[in-house]
């Protein structure tokens, strides 16, 4: 317990922990809890792990684990309530890997924060996640660092996912457990002094990390059976928000531009504006207008868009970048290679909107020069490839950020891919350049024809 004395010292002290709390992008309601408790109760004290663990969480979904940030906050706090630093870092660990936000996160984006808070909470380092992948080894799932792990900690990872002890040496591993099966392994270094401690941080985190992994294993079971039962609900469902959200919604948004330009033309002319160039603007505003009420008319009728399903890839793209180009200084090179008549309605639908999608944020937000967008068709599988010049962005703090927001771009994007088998990446950081890459395989049938035949989907195109 801490005494009077030390209790009127820390009070003057107190004033210490909002420099680092605001340094790491803590809330002021979240700061003035912590001080108050960290001033006024004894040292282990539930209430202040809680609040501290709980902001420390709330607060690195949108600024990220800084390793630094936290010890400072984690050392003050220390100091002005009387614990031990080493202690409260675990107490808080403990805390935070059980926080309900975490399960609210995308699998991936859940087993990096996790792996994340041990680095930064727990005395160890470098530390990674594998899990068992092909013939070439290990994958690994999230890591602590940006720099790709050592290869003792693949070595490592190798041995125990394989059912054999761990070579002796620097790393250290904790298994993570699925049904009694090694399903991942915590790979990580840590001083010897500190080992009993940070095994003990490691398994706390092998404990938190099982739920994700089985929800990760549920949702690739679930995106095989998607694929399967094609007169899914859910998946009508979905499919009617992404083409809400990538075909009428997208329209809208050139029209506002449409509307933005003309009125930019207009005040430019200290004479009355041509009576040719306002009657071209309106017409152009009028087609524009109709294209949407199309739009709206063919998913409330069909629930997909039977233009862009019945038009040939290489047409959509090409009159999707023609029109990108009248409306935009940005330059545009477009490839397209191979063959694409054995894409399915789905898949034609799908690359076409990701086109859409990515030229709209190359324009709105990246501010880039040019965009390069390649299609290539193989025997196998088809690519799409849309790279442009911009700002770029940190993609996991935007993709936690649009979750929240209920935004459905890169998401749309993603859960498209997701849904056809597919696989979706976005590869960008701040500056540039951003990439994003589609690769969709050649659609065989899961459901025997025979089974095909719904009476709800008469009027869908076949999914893949």
């Amino acid at each position: 317990m801490a005494t009077a004395d030390t209790r009127r010292e820390a009070r003057t002290s107190g004033g210490e922990i909002r420099p680092a709390a605001e340094w790491l992008g803590l809330s002021a309601r979240e700061i003035r809890r912590i001080v108050q408790l960290a001033e006024t109760t004894p040292r282990d004290d539930v209430g202040l792990v809680s609040a501290l663990s709980d902001a420390l969480v709330e607060r690195s979904l949108e600024h990220g684990w800084s390793t630094e940030r936290v010890r400072r906050l984690l050392e003050e706090v220390g100091r002005v309530s009387g614990s031990e630093l080493h202690a409260l870092a675990l107490q808080a660990h403990a805390h935070a890997t059980r926080n309900p936000s975490l399960l609210a996160l995308s699998p991936p984006l859940a087993l990096e924060m996790q792996v994340r808070m041990l680095a930064a909470l727990a005395p160890l380092e470098d530390v990674s996640l594998w899990s068992d992948g092909n013939a070439d080894g290990p994958v690994c799932l999230a890591a602590s660092s940006q720099e790709s792990p050592s290869c003792h900690a693949r070595l490592a990872a190798r041995d125990v996912l394989r059912g054999r002890p761990a070579a002796a040496g620097l790393m250290r591993t904790v298994p993570v457990e699925r049904w009694q099966r090694v399903e991942a392994v915590l790979v990580f270094r840590t001083a010897p002094a500190d080992e009993g401690s940070a095994l003990a941080a490691a398994a706390e985190a092998a404990l938190a990390l099982t739920p994700i992994l089985e929800r990760e294993a549920l949702l690739a079971r679930n995106a095989a059976r998607e694929r399967a039962l094609v007169s899914s609900g859910e998946r009508l469902l979905t499919r009617i928000g992404f083409d809400l959200h990538d075909g009428p919604i997208q329209d809208v948004a050139v029209l506002a531009g449409d509307v933005r330009l003309l009125r930019e033309r207009v005040e430019a002319h200290t004479e009355t504006v041509p009576e040719d160039i306002l009657t071209g603007f309106l017409d152009d505003v009028q087609t524009r207008i109709a294209a949407i009420d199309h739009g709206l008319r063919d998913i409330v009728h069909s629930l997909e868009s039977p233009a862009v399903a019945r038009c040939p890839l290489d047409e959509s793209v090409t009159r999707e970048v023609e029109a990108f180009r009248l409306q935009t200084d940005i330059a545009v090179d477009l490839t397209l290679k191979g063959a694409f008549d054995s894409l399915t309605d789905s898949q034609r639908i799908a690359l076409v909107r990701i086109v859409q999608e990515s030229l709209s944020n190359a324009r709105d937000h990246s501010g880039a020069g040019s965009v390069a967008i390649t299609i290539e068709a193989t025997a196998s599988r088809t690519e799409l490839q849309v790279a442009d010049d911009g700002r770029g962005f940190d993609v996991a703090r935007t993709l936690v950020r649009a979750a929240r927001r209920g935004r459905l771009g890169l998401l749309g994007m993603s859960e498209r891919v997701r849904l056809l088998g597919g696989r979706f990446d976005v590869q960008s950081s701040p500056g540039g350049p951003t990439i994003i890459s589609v690769v969709l395989p050649v659609w065989q049938p899961v459901v025997p024809p025979a089974e095909q035949h719904s009476p709800l989907l008469a009027d869908e195109a076949p999914l893949a």
